[in-house]
């Protein structure tokens, strides 16, 4: 969260709603972008620029000015292309004077753009890939693989440096096109290993924090591959953008374009060595993560507070933020994904809490795409993503910090959705939820037969693993108020469920309060084998929740308020429940 002292209002624009498929719905916002370099420049790199390595020039110049930093920006390239073609091939000694010219013109637009002109972009990738990889290895510091040096560190950072200040200088000259950075990207090979291991070292440290016009040049280049890895590595060098760039370029997406950008991001991304670790202490086993989704999640939930002016705005609109939750949903449809994340607690984490602000939202929006007040059915695909989004929040250890908030949000959420279908007539229900009594009724069995699925899945799938199960079991046993006078139907149709679980069947009322006491004190293994020693069983608990819903929480037909009205008569709000819940495969029944 960012606080600014200053008063002010909110610079993000009404945007309109975005929906699955949307090709031609309008861009999320229209903020200035910022000044990259127009089509019409001129490529730095061209085939008529570029040396041939057999050149007279190239012949003629020798050695003597690759590493002399007055000599012209041509001598120097013929003379680095002479001692690659010629020399002795060191390509320590080649990383170090094309660091030395980088760092003598770094502030030169003209003379770098000569110089890389005349190089070509083949041999400006090969050389820059050099000097990050090669930067530990002058004699005055020692050979890379060695224990690692305070001075090593020193002079990569410095090496970093120097090509980021090189290619803000292009950018802010106007000299860097999006063709060059494109070319460019090609040539470094950055979204693979088999070439040059630490080529993802110039992401995190060079391009992903470089100036906003060559970040989004980067971010363009990466995206024109067309790979997960190279998505990966744009969503990395997105994440750390400038919010409004970031608001503007995912918002000027399509929501295909966005499901296809987040889910190949999650699919690509990828583990890189962390050079700083391993220059510094020779540690070859520390690792940066090439990836932006996580972050991207972050700034989602993140708002700006202006202290002066008392209101809060979130960094990205209510719009995109919904687009990218379902985005994330979408993704997680693919196992290869989902699996990828599933060990991600700060993913989860922020997932969760995007969850919590949508979980009402994605619902409302599936069945209003169905039919209005009339739509009752999620859909295959909504039903899948929900199952999913539960599954990786809920019932997937490790869970995140916001687990607890979302498991009593939807105990809340399902709790008020009965209550009103018991006690509301048709035309309060209507007024208040927009939706018809029947309809709702049907939606309400698919979404707690995704819930319940979900839930006994997760359970059964940890019924061995009483750590994990302890850790499914906490935020259901935190909806529980063990409070003196405080009634346990109180809580939500869930809650109520996993009180009736510890109302253990026969046992001694202090085995019962000794469980409790457990339970509150945070020993919830403990508790859990107690319980199984009074004949619980958890992986039931799906089960038991279907029955008590048929059973407790909805009206039967001669109940009042047990039918609603419909065009074609009156329809059982039990039985259209049930037609629901009978949409979701797996969903845990009673014989």
């Amino acid at each position: 969260m960012a606080i600014m002292l200053e008063s002010g209002a909110s610079s993000v624009l009404a945007t309109p709603n975005l929906t699955r498929p949307a090709e031609d719905t309008p861009p999320l916002l229209r903020n200035t972008r910022p000044q990259t370099p127009p089509a019409d420049v001129q490529p730095i790199f061209n085939e008529g620029a570029r040396l041939d390595e057999n050149s007279d020039a190239v012949f003629d110049v020798g050695n003597y000015a690759v590493g002399d930093t007055e000599a012209s920006a041509q001598d120097a390239a013929a003379s680095m292309i002479h001692m690659q073609r010629w020399g002795h091939g060191d390509q320590a000694a080649q990383a170090q004077f094309f660091n030395a010219q980088i760092e003598a013109h770094k502030d030169d637009p003209q003379w770098l753009g000569d110089y890389f002109a005349a190089l070509g972009q083949d041999r400006v990738a090969d050389l820059v890939r050099l000097s990050i990889t090669e930067t530990g290895n002058p004699e005055s510091i020692g050979g890379i693989g060695s224990s690692g040096s305070d001075a090593a560190v020193e002079y990569y950072e410095s090496t970093v440096d120097n090509l980021r200040t090189a290619f803000d200088t292009l950018a802010r000259d106007g000299r860097l096109s999006q063709a060059d950075m494109t070319a460019l990207y090609q040539d470094l090979d950055l979204d693979t290993s088999d070439r040059n291991v630490f080529g993802p070292t110039l992401v995190s440290d060079l391009f992903a924090k470089s100036t906003p016009e060559v970040q989004e040049l980067f971010f363009n280049a990466a995206m024109a591959e067309g790979n997960d890895n190279s998505a990966a590595i744009a969503s990395h060098v997105l994440a750390n953008m400038p919010i409004d760039a970031q608001a503007r370029i995912l918002g000027d997406m399509s929501q295909t374009d966005l499901d296809s950008f987040v889910e190949a991001s999650m699919k690509g991304q990828f583990e890189a060595v962390d050079l700083r670790k391993y220059f510094g202490e020779g540690d070859t086993h520390s690792t940066v993560t090439i990836g932006g989704v996580t972050d991207i999640l972050a700034n989602a939930n993140d708002v700006t507070v202006y202290y002066h002016a008392r209101i809060t705005v979130p960094d990205y609109p209510p719009e995109l933020q919904q687009a990218l939750f379902d985005a994330t949903a979408s993704a997680l449809t693919n196992d290869d994904v989902f699996g990828k994340f599933a060990d991600d607690a700060r993913f989860k984490d922020e997932l969760g809490v995007l969850a919590l602000k949508e979980h009402d939202d994605f619902l409302d929006r599936a069945l209003n795409a169905d039919g209005g007040a009339n739509g009752e059915d999620l859909g295959g695909t909504t039903r899948d993503e929900y199952s999913k989004i539960l599954e990786m929040t809920l019932f997937t250890p490790p869970l995140s910090d916001s687990a607890e908030s979302l498991m009593r949000h939807i105990d809340n959420r399902f709790g008020a959705i009965g209550e009103d279908l018991r006690t509301m007539d048709d035309a309060a229900f209507e007024d208040k939820y927009g939706r018809n009594r029947g309809a709702m009724a049907a939606a309400y069995g698919q979404m707690t037969g995704v819930f319940f699925e979900a839930l006994d899945a997760g359970l059964t799938g940890v019924k061995d693993d009483a750590d994990k199960a302890a850790e499914i079991m906490e935020p259901l046993f935190k909806l529980i108020d063990f409070g003196v006078g405080k009634g346990l139907d109180k809580a939500g149709p869930i809650g109520a469920i996993v009180s009736q679980a510890l109302d253990l069947t026969g046992a001694s009322d202090a085995a019962k309060e000794s469980i409790q006491e457990k339970i509150k004190d945070g020993h919830i293994e403990d508790a859990i084998q107690d319980m199984k020693d009074h004949g619980v069983d958890l992986s039931k608990l799906g089960e038991e929740l279907y029955e008590n819903m048929s059973d407790n929480v909805l009206p039967n037909r001669t109940d009042p308020n047990g039918t609603y009205q419909g065009p074609n008569g009156d329809v059982s709000i039990k039985d259209a429940w049930q037609n629901g819940y009978d949409f979701v495969e797996g969903a845990p029944t009673t014989s």
